[in-house]
């Protein structure tokens, strides 16, 4: 592997970390490379908040679902969408700010594309990250606490710092089960590669004291329900528009 297939590939999700500051160099570094990553039609549709009072970072690891990395890790971020800055040069001239579905999923994919971006500048100064789904949990709460304006809509958290564990990457699904040439593979074509996937993670799965599970089992009951069904509210009162 080259370089920089191998620190890609060496990636894993760290959830504790040691009580050392992120040095503000690479913060800085690592933010400036990561805004080179693709965007549609430059448009940048994205902002990182970096959260430092500790007494909100408390308050955080309760609505992020009691994930005490939140307020452990040497560095915390919030990943925005930001359509913002748009709305304001609209407006400035003059001219209508008609945000749709459109505009809402460009500015989850720059800001995701971003993010993706700044973990691997991030990994490669030897810092280890987890991002954080859970801000979404009670996300109108966190929302608040953060005092973000109209039109940013936040989207995930991140903790990156100094790891204090070493865990083992978590295998990830066969090429074959990704990579299709031509044609989508039939159903039984796809369940056959998800059930050589499944003995993988079940041994994994295993290894961390957890008989019995595998990575269809999980998948079922994640989807067995709706989750978070509270979000479209929010992001529309923030000047989202879904239709």
């Amino acid at each position: 592997m080259n370089p920089t297939l191998s620190l890609m590939s060496a990636h894993r999700t760290i959830r504790r970390f040691a009580d050392v500051p992120l040095d503000e160099g690479d913060v800085e570094r690592a933010v400036a490379a990561a805004q080179h990553a693709s965007t549609s039609s430059n448009i940048q549709a994205y902002s990182l908040l970096r959260v430092r009072d500790e007494a909100k970072r408390e308050e955080l690891v309760e609505l992020t679902g009691g994930q005490p990395q939140v307020a452990q890790a040497g560095g915390f971020f919030v990943v925005c969408g930001d359509q913002r800055r748009h709305a304001l040069v609209a407006g400035r001239a003059g001219r209508p700010y008609e945000p749709n579905l459109e505009t809402f999923l460009l500015a989850v994919v720059d800001a995701s594309l971003f993010a993706q971006n700044l973990v691997l500048a991030f990994e490669s100064f030897g810092y280890g990250i987890c991002f954080i789904g859970g801000l979404r949990n009670r996300l109108p709460e966190a929302d608040r606490l953060l005092a973000l304006p109209e039109h940013v809509l936040p989207l995930y958290g991140l903790c990156v710092g100094t790891g204090a564990e070493e865990p083992r990457r978590r295998p990830r699904l066969p090429l074959e089960a990704v990579l299709f040439d031509e044609r989508y593979p039939s159903d039984d074509e796809l369940l056959r590669q998800l059930d050589r996937y499944d003995a993988v993670m079940a041994d994994y799965y295993a290894e961390r004291g957890k008989p019995g599970y595998d990575w269809s089992g999980g998948i079922a009951r994640k989807f067995a329900r709706r989750n978070r069904e509270h979000l479209r509210g929010l992001y529309e009162s923030k000047g989202a528009r879904l239709e």
